[in-house]
């Protein structure tokens, strides 16, 4: 199973997010076992440390967390093509469009999001952890 890992599941992980943190840990171990592959976009990277940065008020702690996030996961790129499709399509969550456009072109099975509303109106199919987990 292929996911994309939507930067609000590390963030529960890495600012230890009550209630969401368990199964999110739960999820990134899956990953971190390759019993999933599991993919963040590059873009997710630059906000995970900055919002490491913002709550730990830590340089060196956001990089130790990115530094983390890349032993668990890959990083998908986002190229031009990505960017242009996701621009064309003018959804109310640039970011979020992104996300599922990346997806969809490194052929993802779904992306693991707490936010699954806010992706309703693309290819790729939204799960939370707690979902994906009762499918392992």
């Amino acid at each position: 199973m292929k996911i994309m890992v939507d930067t609000n599941i590390i963030i529960d992980v890495l600012l230890e997010r009550e209630p969401f943190v368990d199964d999110s840990c739960k999820l990134l171990s899956l990953c971190e076992e390759h019993k999933i592959d599991g993919f963040v976009t590059a873009s997710s990277i630059t906000d995970i440390y900055y919002l490491v940065r913002k709550y730990t008020h830590s340089t060196e702690l956001a990089y130790k967390a990115i530094g983390k996030v890349l032993e668990i996961v890959k990083v998908c790129s986002v190229t031009n093509n990505e960017v242009l499709i996701a621009f064309q399509k003018k959804a109310k969550d640039f970011e979020d469009c992104l996300v599922a456009v990346c997806a969809e072109s490194i052929h993802c099975d779904y992306i693991a999001t707490r936010n699954i509303r806010d992706f309703e109106d693309f290819n790729i199919p939204a799960i939370s952890p707690t979902d994906l987990l009762k499918q392992f």
